[in-house]
């Protein structure tokens, strides 16, 4: 069970398996069957055929040149619809940053509401991955093009160490407020006033600084192991001017009591384990978490946050999960959270 900032810290559960562990078996599951099956035919090949979701469509819509680079490129966006009735308002819609890797799970995750009885299958949700346009049978990630589109622009921010571009979130963020959402409110049944974005690692640091810098564009946030320490606590600092603007006497927060904005964090058990010096390949990266952790950490956030008048805010600890075990953990929680109000 996940514990939440109210619990005591939980020992990590060895039985929760981290991402490469999903990763592993979900990749040699195929190889199985194959075999299998070519055993029981004699060794014949069997007749493979591509498989789709139903209800699930992409497009691809044209994104800005990395800095120093005049190569095109493309946001890829891939929409699942439910079947069935449209409630009055429209659907719920989850917005899943990291598409190319994390839109499958949560598409399915909703889909799989449809298969219930009608007493139990409750209202369902409109879930729209963003990704970037790769080649068929690559990478999940195109790291140059997230690093980019994930982190906050500031002063001073240049290259990372390996030389990709930073600081395009707020160029995303115009794309996602200017083409995405009036693209999708023209062509589906959404309801605009119950929108989720969900980000894990830097996904998690573009959702806190959306949060931050544009409030009410998203109702929901949910931010899994947000990636604290980039530009050594960038986006705490923005979470400090976020409560000096809407804290006691502030600016009010877009929305009313009956719908307050929301944030959830979390982290797997494994991160709050001691750091062992070295452990990384990147001294800028460690000086960074080291200037960052002076700032505060994701458990911090919820206290700081009490000041904000109009914003729930909610810390879980997913048990025995590592960085990336942290993700399938997240892609659960938003589905939960987000159907909550359909």
């Amino acid at each position: 069970m996940p514990t939440s900032a109210a619990s005591s810290p939980a020992r990590p559960d060895a039985s929760c398996p981290s991402r490469r562990q999903w990763l592993a078996a979900a990749l040699a599951l195929p190889a199985l069957a194959a075999n299998s099956r070519a055993r029981a035919q004699g060794g014949s090949r069997p007749p493979w055929q591509p498989w789709t979701m139903p209800g699930v469509r992409q497009l691809d819509l044209p994104a800005a040149p990395l800095p120093g680079s005049s190569a095109a490129r493309q946001h890829r966006v891939m929409v699942y619809e439910p079947e069935g009735a449209v409630p009055a308002g429209g659907h719920p819609v989850i917005y899943v940053l990291d598409g190319n890797l994390m839109f499958p799970l949560v598409a399915q995750l909703v889909h799989n509401r449809g298969a219930r009885s009608q007493a139990l299958r409750g209202g369902s949700a409109i879930v729209v991955g963003l990704g970037h346009a790769m080649p068929a049978g690559g990478a999940v990630h195109d790291l140059a093009a997230r690093t980019y589109d994930y982190t906050p622009p500031g002063e001073g921010v240049g290259p990372d160490a390996r030389g990709r571009a930073q600081g395009g979130a707020d160029r995303f963020l115009d794309f996602f407020a200017g083409t995405l959402q009036p693209l999708l409110q023209s062509e589906l049944p959404v309801d605009a006033r119950q929108q989720t974005l969900l980000g894990h690692s830097y996904g998690g640091l573009c959702t806190l600084h959306a949060l931050f810098t544009r409030p009410g564009m998203f109702r929901h946030h949910v931010a899994a192991s947000p990636s604290l320490w980039w530009g050594g606590g960038a986006v705490l600092r923005e979470c400090r001017a976020f409560i000096a603007r809407h804290g006691a006497g502030g600016t009010p927060l877009p929305g009313s009591p009956a719908m307050p904005l929301s944030l959830h964090l979390s982290q797997g058990g494994k991160e709050l384990e001691p750091r062992v010096p070295g452990a990384t390949s990147d001294p800028g990266r460690e000086a960074a978490a080291l200037q960052a952790r002076a700032l505060g950490s994701t458990a911090d956030l919820p206290e700081m946050l009490k000041a904000v008048n109009g914003l729930r805010t909610r810390y879980t600890v997913w048990p025995g999960a590592d960085h990336g075990g942290a993700m399938p953990f997240a892609c659960m929680q938003a589905v939960q959270i987000a159907l909550a109000a359909a």
